[in-house]
C-alpha cells in the first residue's frame, strides 16, 4: 500500500518544445489544485520538503521529467555503462528506452530515454529541474551531432573522454 503516489498528471508531446509541455502541466495542475479547494481539499506540502508524497523519491517537487532521444551514434560508440557516466556527468540519468534497469542497452534505433536524478528533487523548484534536464539533453545531443559530423568521438567528449576507458 503506498508504494506509489496516489495521482500521476502526465503531460506529453512528441517534439523538443519543453516549455510548452511543462505549461499544460502547470495548466493541469492548477485546474486540479482548483477543484481540490472548492471541496476543501488539496495537495499537501511543506515549506522545506516541498511536496509530500507517499512516494519516497518523488519528495520535493513531485516532478518526473523524462525526454526519449534517439542517439544512433553514440549507441555504437560507448557501452551501456559509458553512457550512463556521460550522462550522469551531464546531470541526467539515462536508460535504453523502455527499461527501468541500469547498464540496459539503448532500445531500437538508438533510443535512450533521458530524466533527471531524483535525489536532485529537494531544494529545487520545477523551473530548475526541467532547466537541469534540457543542459543535460543539449550537452548529449551536442556530442551526437558532433559525431554525425565526422568528429573523433574522444574529440567530440571532450573533457569526459576519460569514460572510454571503464
Amino acid at each position: 500500500m503506498n508504494e506509489e503516489d496516489h495521482i500521476k498528471v502526465i503531460s506529453t508531446q512528441e517534439g523538443t518544445d519543453l516549455k510548452t509541455v511543462f505549461t499544460l502541466l502547470g495548466q493541469g495542475l492548477e485546474s486540479i489544485s482548483k477543484e481540490l479547494q472548492i471541496n476543501e481539499s488539496g495537495f499537501q506540502s511543506d515549506e522545506h520538503f516541498g511536496n509530500i508524497t507517499t512516494y519516497l523519491e518523488n519528495m520535493g517537487t513531485g516532478l518526473e521529467a523524462k525526454s526519449t532521444l534517439l542517439l544512433p551514434k553514440l549507441s555504437k560508440a560507448l557501452t551501456p555503462k559509458q553512457m550512463e557516466t556521460f550522462a550522469m556527468r551531464s546531470g541526467v540519468l539515462i536508460r535504453g528506452s523502455g527499461s527501468t534497469e541500469r547498464g540496459s542497452p539503448a532500445g531500437p534505433g538508438g533510443a535512450w530515454d533521458v530524466q533527471f536524478v531524483s535525489a536532485q528533487r529537494m531544494g529545487k523548484t520545477e523551473v530548475e529541474l526541467v532547466q537541469k534536464m534540457i543542459d543535460g539533453v543539449d550537452a548529449i545531443v551536442q556530442v551526437e551531432m558532433a559525431i554525425e559530423k565526422g568528429e573523433a568521438l574522444d574529440d567530440a567528449l571532450g573533457k569526459n573522454a576519460n569514460i572510454l576507458d571503464l
